[in-house]
């Protein structure tokens, strides 16, 4: 078998060694079929010197005919010998060489495309380990970044074409007339800040365009508590399992999201419990105890037990839990709406004087404020008004805190353990009974006096009820 010719791999005297480099650091020869950039290394002045060959354009040089173009162009000096025009060539190929070195390694790394940046967050050892419902979130707002760079011209493909003036654009699209309030404003940014982060390596990114974005100041707009008065009225308009969920919101606290996906299997009607993980703490593991108050036993228990499995509210339940082939939960919505419709129906002003939409008393019609509308009552007003009701009745503020929660450790610092007969007792101070006025009882005594008096008489007779003081 014939010896293959190694006379076509090997290098002139003086024209230095012309190999091909991969994007993970290894070495291959340069008639080798691997895709890479072509490196020269060559000695000068007893130093052994080394570089990526760039074209005229500046790019890397990947075609071998280009690179022993520029081999020979390099090395002409060694070859002549001719120490002075060697020191001037090569050192202007060094300062060359080192301005795209770096670039050069990163331009022959594979790119990180847009479409393809979601699973490679999903997948990455560096990010936080948030739960199901935060990232659902994400989700929903990296959707919305792609959809907006798909409008952009020209349209960015990579994660490293995303640029500051990228980042300002998007925020100025949040910050205009889309109704978008801070809160969601914050949250839209901070997380696409997060992404950019986690990826910023992989994606061969030498700056996060999103680190200059500053988060806009929260104006907290709390939900007002609802009267005794509203809150019989809400519970007896509403029908069937939407009624269900009022009650659910009205006699244990609980948000939305826990109220809607509430089991059977955390719904003791026999002891009076419901023990529940939260969905906002879900990462603790943590369940807390609530009573169930009579009026709400009762409502439950119109479910026959042959049915008591699964969900307590399926309907509810879907529509929390429903997504879309984008993962988005976009049927929350719906359940917000049947709710609201409630306290419209029963009168109750829902948003702020003055924001959102107004009807014009002349027209008849809907017209814009001008101001964002700002939700004053919703299903949160429920929270609000649970926590009252128990603060009003007595129940002790760490019982209260233990069903709440706080995000402030300092107020965690003083839960309590709430066990199961403090849950039922706490339960069973919750009605919607509205106070008895305070009857004032009169002595007998007194009566009698008071038939005795006359015109003549009063004076004494006051100054002997008030203890002879006249």
């Amino acid at each position: 078998m014939a010896k293959a010719d190694k006379s076509k791999t090997r290098s002139a005297r003086g024209t230095g060694r012309l190999y091909k480099r991969t994007p993970d650091g290894q070495e291959h020869r340069a008639d080798s079929k691997v895709q890479g950039v072509f490196w020269i290394q060559y000695t000068l002045n007893g130093k052994r010197q080394r570089h990526a060959l760039t074209g005229t354009d500046g790019k890397p040089i990947t075609d071998l005919r280009k690179a022993e173009a520029e081999r020979k162009r390099l090395t002409a000096p060694l070859r002549a010998g001719k120490q002075v025009e060697q020191l001037k060539a090569l050192t202007a190929a060094l300062a060359q060489a080192e301005g795209v070195e770096v670039q050069a390694v990163e331009d022959a790394r594979p790119v990180l495309r847009i479409a393809d940046a979601w699973e490679a967050y999903i997948q990455s050892p560096d990010r936080p380990d948030s739960g199901e419902s935060t990232l659902r979130d994400y989700a929903g707002h990296w959707t919305r970044f792609t959809d907006w760079t798909e409008l952009q011209d020209p349209k960015p493909m990579s994660l490293r074409d995303i640029t500051l003036k990228h980042a300002q654009d998007y925020a100025a699209t949040l910050n205009g007339g889309t109704g978008t309030s801070p809160n969601t404003y914050n949250k839209h940014t901070a997380f696409l800040k997060l992404f950019f982060r986690v990826l910023q390596d992989a994606a061969g990114m030498k700056e996060n365009p999103f680190d200059k974005i500053r988060r806009k100041n929260l104006k907290t707009n709390s939900r007002r508590e609802l009267t005794i008065a509203e809150l019989k009225d809400v519970l007896e308009e509403a029908e069937g399992e939407l009624q269900t969920l009022l009650f659910i919101g009205t006699f244990t606290g609980l948000r939305l999201g826990d109220c809607c996906t509430l089991t059977w299997g955390e719904t003791d009607l026999d002891r009076g419990l419901i023990r529940r993980v939260p969905n906002k703490t879900a990462k603790s593991g943590k369940p807390v105890l609530i009573g169930i108050p009579a009026a709400l036993h009762a409502k439950l228990s119109e479910t026959p037990k042959t049915k008591r499995k699964g969900y307590v509210l399926p309907k509810y339940a879907a529509l929390y839990t429903y997504q879309n082939s984008n993962g988005l939960t976009v049927r929350r919505g719906d359940i917000t709406d049947e709710i609201q419709k409630v306290f419209k129906d029963c009168k109750i002003r829902t948003h702020k004087e003055g924001t959102g939409f107004i009807t014009n008393p002349k027209t008849g019609k809907k017209e814009s404020t001008g101001k964002r509308a700002v939700l004053e009552v919703g299903f949160h007003s429920l929270r609000h008004t649970w926590v009252s009701l128990h603060a009003a009745a007595g129940t002790p503020q760490a019982v209260i805190q233990n069903v709440i929660g706080h995000s402030n450790p300092s107020m965690t610092a003083h839960y309590t353990h709430v066990n199961e007969e403090t849950a039922r007792r706490t339960a069973g101070v919750l009605t919607l009974n509205e106070p008895e006025p305070t009857a004032r009882i009169v002595p007998d005594w007194i009566r009698e006096k008071l038939k005795t008096m006359t015109a003549k008489n009063w004076k004494a007779i006051r100054a002997e009820l008030m203890g002879g003081a006249e």
